[in-house]
């Protein structure tokens, strides 16, 4: 009996090694594999197998006790980048992820994990997913620094009417319904066992990060796999701030620390 539980217990590892190398190479532009995969396989293990589960496929073993699921990484798709809506992120945008956590939802912060570790899982997460190796992240929304009008009054009036006009029948209002209390329906929910919850502003977080300028890139870019749209080419620069300016006083943010 300890000979077959031995023998069982040096197998396992094995495997589990044999077959991580055999799914990395071909993620990678050049069609090479790094070894930061196959150590990232081991963050993967301690720190997301319990919940995005063994094949990454968002069935860990206490996935049942969330609202918000696991995100499935074979399917690769992801809901905050800068890239094109519904395009694979870059890793910059994986790390933010990581490094921020998911607020509103169970998937926490991990900013203490080194920026190797982070690089690693990142390779082995691009390894669940046959998507990285027929596709190719492009950033095309840049990083930008909230204009000095942002949450001034002007500004905040000039988003309120917005709002109004573009926003108001999914995320409600805070005066006439202080909640969101419906959920959308949407062709790739079930796929992606995910529910959708259009954001609660009110609530004074959004889950893409925690900075004025997080608020205009869900806004740029949209929120991948879900119905929130880009609106990059729907509305110009400065509407896209002003909107932003009303988010945050609906945030009560405005006033405070940008």
């Amino acid at each position: 009996m300890n000979k077959q539980r031995f023998s069982f217990n040096w197998l396992k590892p094995a495997v589990l090694c044999l077959s991580a190398f055999l799914v990395v190479p071909g993620f990678l532009e050049d069609g090479t594999a790094r070894a930061d995969a196959l150590e990232g396989r081991k963050v993967y293990e301690m720190h997301c197998i319990g919940c995005h589960g063994d094949k990454g496929d968002g069935k860990g073993v206490v996935a049942d006790d969330f609202i918000v699921k696991p995100r499935n990484f074979i399917l690769g798709m992801f809901k905050f980048s800068t890239t094109k809506r519904d395009a694979l992120p870059t890793d910059e945008d994986l790390k933010k992820t990581i490094s921020n956590g998911l607020p509103t939802t169970s998937m926490p912060n991990f900013r203490l994990l080194r920026d190797a570790e982070k690089d690693g899982v990142i390779d082995y997460i691009k390894t669940l997913s046959a998507r990285w190796n027929k596709e190719r992240a492009e950033r095309i929304h840049p990083e930008v620094t909230a204009p000095d009008f942002v949450a001034t009054a002007g500004s905040i009036g000039k988003g309120e009417k917005l709002f109004s006009a573009r926003c108001q029948m999914c995320h409600g209002t805070r005066q006439g319904q202080p909640d969101v209390i419906f959920f959308l329906k949407w062709k790739g929910a079930e796929a992606c066992n995910d529910v959708i919850r259009p954001a609660v502003f009110s609530h004074g977080t959004i889950k893409r990060g925690p900075k004025v300028e997080d608020i205009h890139m869900s806004i740029t870019a949209g929120v991948g796999g879900t119905p929130m749209l880009s609106w990059s080419d729907k509305l110009s620069e400065q509407n896209r701030w002003h909107l932003t300016s009303y988010i945050l006083k609906d945030m009560d943010k405005v006033g405070g620390e940008k």
